[in-house]
């Protein structure tokens, strides 16, 4: 195998599709079926040959319902339950719960895939976190609001709602593992209410800001747990070859409430310490033109002049897939150029549709790695 092309897709609501395709109302049943081809036809399109998805559909059973229409060259990486306590998914009857991670492979490639156990990334993060971090829940502390009045509360935990999934792949008798992700996200169900660019906006509106900086410290513990995880893998292999991609619910950059209230972002915590260079992970789009480099079409109420083209979805990975003379090379290094959001695609899928035909409101992205 000369080379392989790694992609990560959030569906957005997959498992409300599923549901939607067998409606009793068939203008809906109708709609559901032309958004299912066009799925179809983009993941055919893009041709990856491992497949990483975001809100895919709820256990096993539903995601082969969902992909055996929609992905039928793949071959869907499980763990052989119903069990979501295997997967770390948690409220199986809410939103979040009904947004599972899967990965794909392409069949016909000497590509294959197992699901590295729930325990073991526990049992890693909790040794590198010094068990700060323990059966997959930590403390956090933020915010709240009591009587008109902020307080700070410092007994608190969290956990994630939708675990990482980690894929032991091995391309062509080559070991590497693919982390994949998503994480929560930054916004609230708190109505944004008023002139945000009042100076007083934040000042009088408390509830609002203690639930942001919640949300925000929430999203920044689970990305500390992913680098504890990472941080551990180094700990056992120095040159340990790890991709992480997915919807990461942030992109590079500080958004007014991080200017404001955080001073980091979240993308640059993932990343790991430049001065750690070995443990620095590298982003695929790093050579792609800046005006490409960006997966949704977003508004952000908190933040109108900020361009509304934003990068949420992201495909990183270490030094071994690069030319570091100073890491244990993997056998598969990052493409020069083979970084890209997957726009073309995208609008040659859609452009032909009308608009609840839509696949996603993400666009896909890719990277390749070639044989060195």
């Amino acid at each position: 195998m000369q080379s392989f092309k790694l992609t990560s897709w959030n569906i957005e609501n997959a498992d409300k599709l599923l549901d939607a395709v067998v409606s009793e109302d068939e203008t809906a049943k109708r709609k559901a079926l032309m958004r299912l081809d066009a799925i179809r036809e983009e993941i055919a399109e893009i041709d990856a040959d491992v497949l990483q998805i975001c809100e895919g559909p709820n256990g096993e059973a539903r995601a082969h319902a969902f992909f055996d229409k929609v992905a039928p060259d793949y071959t869907l990486v499980v763990r052989g339950t119903e069990d979501a306590n295997a997967y770390g998914m948690k409220g199986a009857e809410g939103p979040f719960g009904r947004q599972w991670i899967w990965f794909l492979i392409k069949q016909g490639t000497p590509i294959s895939g197992r699901l590295l156990h729930i325990d073991a990334w526990q049992q890693m993060t909790e040794a590198n976190s010094g068990g700060a971090h323990k059966e997959g829940k930590w403390a956090i502390s933020y915010p709240r609001l009591v009587e008109d009045e902020l307080h700070f509360d410092v007994e608190n935990q969290h956990s994630y709602w939708r675990h990482p999934q980690v894929l032991l792949l091995e391309v062509d008798g080559h070991f590497c593992e693919v982390i994949g992700l998503h994480l929560k996200s930054k916004h609230t169900g708190t109505a944004i209410e008023g002139d945000v660019n009042d100076a007083a906006f934040f000042e009088d509106r408390p509830k609002l800001v203690a639930e942001l900086i919640k949300d925000r410290t929430k999203i920044s513990t689970e990305c500390a747990d992913v680098r504890h995880y990472i941080e551990q893998r180094f700990e056992a292999d120095a040159s340990a070859p790890i991709i992480v991609t997915g919807d990461l619910n942030d992109g590079p950059g500080k958004e007014r409430i991080e200017q404001r209230f955080m001073y980091h972002d979240l993308l640059g915590a993932l990343q790991g310490d430049v001065f750690f260079a070995r443990r620095f992970l590298n982003h695929a789009l790093f050579d792609v033109e800046e005006d490409e480099r960006w997966s949704v079409h977003f508004q952000d109420k908190l933040d109108p002049g900020r361009n509304p083209h934003i990068l949420l979805d992201h495909i990183l990975f270490t030094q071994s897939f690069t030319g570091n003379p100073r890491v244990v090379p993997f056998a598969f290094k990052a493409k020069r150029g083979g970084g890209k959001v997957e726009h073309e695609v995208h609008h040659r899928v859609t452009g032909q549709r009308p608009k609840y035909a839509m696949t996603s409101d993400h666009r896909p992205i890719s990277m390749v790695f070639e044989r060195r």
